[in-house]
């Protein structure tokens, strides 16, 4: 309740005061599309216009109810296109600005929660909460809960997705119960990331730490066959379960409107089901590599850039120690910027090894490893981000930020531990009074 109404007062708190990104008006002008859904009216045309694969369609339900129950009207599908046409264009005031970044609040008031159940499964409950608290006062963090976008959505979810997925995980393998624990796994967490990945692609990131997961189980020889077997089933589960809410919840993949079309939405209405998965992948990847060439100065083109990158822009201007409202990305490394890292980035790993250690006392006590889980997340997070990062934008590095606050959370515990104070023993036969 703490975390929830913490996160909630910090992300809500004078909306309408945030500056307008342009990205915002994006998704305010597709909101329409929540209609569309509500209403049932799968087949419209607008469903294979380039806007309904270009945007992802979550975030544009969770805006347009927002208005709705504002009672603000929603842009058209004439508002949409001229978006495209000019995207400095806005079409809605301060107020229903606000209204739709309220949706952003919740899911990064979440996201917080989520962050807090990861830590406590892993460690204790004081690792949840500094978790939860270095994840609220992490700019980037922050930022992205009170914009009306799709970051923090897709960041919240992949933290509820592992939330659900660390309890089943860990319940499994100590052998206390089955089917609670494989329900679970594969419809919580497969609907979460489902819904994960319909907030924004990457969302799938919550999958491949799953698969992760699954496989650090089977490492774990010490714990029982069956529960391990059961793990690797009830993931490979959650990954059907999350196609198929991904699927069913986007009209795009399988609307087939009548009447007459553009050229371009008619080559699209003849496309199968596969062809359509396969176009909204192949477009984000086309959408990177146009924005590469678009914004030469931000663009990540060599491994050694990404790493660079990812290393003193992701610890340092994106991490808790990095400044305050908007940064320049157009500045690949500034000191003014980045100076958080040499802060963050020892501490993160300082945690890394403290995690390492925690998770070999709970393998010894019989215990499934939780640190050892996190530890693992935070290493692919970081992997995935920096083998597919496009550009020095800030949000690429959001996804690498949850698992480095978890880890920053671990690290203060095992360092207070060993000094914290203990309670003076008592005399042999003293009774208390």
């Amino acid at each position: 309740m703490i975390v929830a109404a913490l996160a909630l007062a910090v992300f809500g708190h004078n909306l309408s005061s945030e500056p307008h990104f342009v990205d915002e008006s994006a998704y305010i002008s597709q909101s329409f599309y929540a209609d569309l859904w509500l209403n049932g009216d799968w087949d419209d045309p607008t469903w294979v216009e380039y806007a309904g694969y270009d945007l992802p369609p979550l975030p544009k339900y969770a805006i347009g109810l927002s208005l709705k129950a504002g009672g603000y009207r929603r842009p058209g599908p004439a508002a949409m296109r001229a978006w495209y046409r000019n995207t400095s264009r806005q079409f809605v005031g301060p107020d229903a600005l606000a209204a739709a970044r309220w949706p952003s609040v919740a899911f990064g008031a979440m996201g917080c929660l989520a962050i807090y159940a990861l830590g406590t499964l892993a460690v204790d409950r004081r690792v949840g909460l500094l978790a939860a608290l270095l994840l609220l006062a992490n700019p980037l963090y922050t930022l992205h809960a009170r914009r009306a976008m799709s970051d923090v959505y897709a960041e919240s979810l992949i933290l509820a997705t592992l939330a659900v997925g660390l309890w089943a995980w860990k319940r499994l393998l100590s052998d206390r119960g089955r089917v609670g624990p494989v329900l679970g796994l594969t419809l919580g967490s497969g609907v979460l990331c489902g819904l994960a990945t319909l907030s924004k692609l990457n969302g799938s990131l919550g999958g491949i730490v799953l698969g992760a997961w699954a496989f650090l189980a089977v490492w774990l020889r010490p714990f029982g066959h069956r529960g391990r077997a059961l793990i690797m089933a009830a993931t490979l589960g959650a990954g059907l379960i999350a196609f198929a809410t991904f699927a069913a919840l986007n009209p795009f993949l399988y609307s087939h409107p009548r009447g007459p079309l553009d050229p371009a939405s008619e080559g699209v209405a003849r496309m199968t089901f596969r062809e359509r998965v396969k176009a909204i992948s192949d477009h984000r990847v086309g959408v990177s590599a146009n924005a590469r060439s678009i914004f030469p100065n931000d663009a990540l083109t060599t491994p050694r850039e990404k790493v660079e990158a990812v290393i003193v822009q992701g610890f340092g201007r994106f991490g808790p120690f990095g400044p305050r409202g908007r940064t320049d990305s157009t500045v690949r490394f500034e000191w003014k910027q980045d100076r958080g890292t040499l802060a963050w980035l020892p501490w993160v790993g300082l945690g890394f090894l403290a995690a390492i250690r925690r998770g070999r006392v709970q393998l010894r006590l019989g215990e499934p490893p939780g640190a050892w889980a996190v530890a693992l997340q935070a290493v692919v997070a970081l992997a995935v981000v920096t083998a597919f990062i496009p550009l020095a934008w800030d949000r690429y590095f959001l996804s690498i930020q949850p698992g480095s606050a978890l880890l920053g959370a671990i690290a203060i515990v095992e360092a207070y531990d060993p000094i914290r104070p203990r309670p003076a023993s008592k005399p042999p036969g003293e009774e208390p009074h």
